[in-house]
């Protein structure tokens, strides 16, 4: 059975396992104070099923490394790239159920769960000066809204990696000082950075089919401009629905894409370099290497040569 492991981060003792799609994984979790835990994801698996019946709750994902689609509703779709931050309330009426997939076949984030009640309480009682008032946080991250989803920016995101590249080696005091780091910066985060349309079910539907059906194809314009046509919308009209779900315009998303499934590659195969320059659509390995060097910082050559025989997040995390 595809299971992930759940793990207290501090003793390395396992508390229970969640099914999942397929593959597996570990989910380490770091209580740091009353109502606050923070969880590292490292996952090899497509997807699992989740419930969240919990209220007066806050959850905070942070992507980085690999693709999330987290799906509440419909209507309701969080897509996540490295460096991207989502964030959801917990009310017992929104999202009491979520599909998270992970199209790469893998995924490395961060997840900070909060209870607001007892994080509150602790924070007064114990760090009144930088305590936060929970109510006031989730106004300003999400309006009158349950969930929203952007890039998290330069100076969150350093305290994000932070987390995720520590958890294991800080104490907990530590941790807890960067956790309430976070919490002043997203206090203070401008609300129009992480807004969010909705879309309709069709819109969604519209662009997922999109999205897979140029990820297979290597005639991108062509499959674009007849896919409009199939539809009777506009090639400018499906553009700004894509890049509304997800966030970049559509040639973006799926170059970044394709040399993200080439770093698996590289990791997880014996394929020539060659190969998978073709497999990501390049003509030539030059092409490629000026690509991928572009997004890694290093060829793929040396990219390759430096995982060894280590696991994926330990060498994508020091090659960041």
């Amino acid at each position: 059975m595809s299971v992930i492991r759940i793990l207290d981060g501090f003793s390395g003792v396992e508390q229970g396992a969640h099914p999942c799609t397929d593959g597996q994984g570990s989910i380490r979790v770091y209580p740091l104070f009353d109502g606050v835990k923070a969880l590292l994801l490292q996952l090899e698996t497509h997807g699992f099923l989740e419930e969240r019946p919990q209220r007066d709750g806050l959850e905070i994902n942070f992507c980085v490394n690999g693709r999330f689609e987290s799906r509440f509703s419909a209507r309701d779709l969080a897509v996540l790239k490295p460096g991207d931050m989502a964030v959801s309330t917990f009310d017992g009426i929104h999202g009491l159920q979520s599909q998270s997939d992970f199209p790469l076949g893998y995924y490395e984030g961060l997840c900070i769960d909060v209870d607001c009640a007892a994080a509150e309480g602790w924070m007064r009682r114990n760090v009144a000066p930088l305590a936060c008032d929970c109510a006031l946080l989730r106004q300003n991250l999400l309006g009158s809204g349950w969930y929203a989803a952007a890039i998290a920016g330069p100076r969150c995101e350093h305290v994000f990696r932070e987390l995720f590249e520590n958890l294991p080696y800080f104490d907990r005091r530590t941790l807890t000082l960067k956790i309430l780091e976070l919490f002043s910066l997203l206090e203070r985060i401008p609300r129009a950075e992480l807004s969010r349309e909705y879309c309709s079910a069709e819109q969604l539907r519209l662009a997922k089919h999109l999205r897979d059906h140029l990820l297979t194809d290597r005639n991108n314009y062509v499959s674009l401009a007849r896919l409009a046509e199939e539809h009777q919308i506009s090639v400018s009209h499906l553009q700004r629905l894509f890049r509304q779900i997800y966030g970049m315009p559509v040639y973006h998303y799926i170059r970044e894409y394709r040399l993200e499934q080439a770093a698996v590659e590289l990791l997880n195969s014996r394929k020539r370099i060659v190969e998978i320059a073709m497999d990501a659509g390049y003509d030539s390995a030059s092409k490629f290497s000026a690509a991928f060097k572009s997004r890694y910082g290093v060829s793929p050559s040396l990219y390759r040569s430096a995982a060894g025989k280590e696991p994926k997040w330990d060498i994508q995390t020091k090659t960041e």
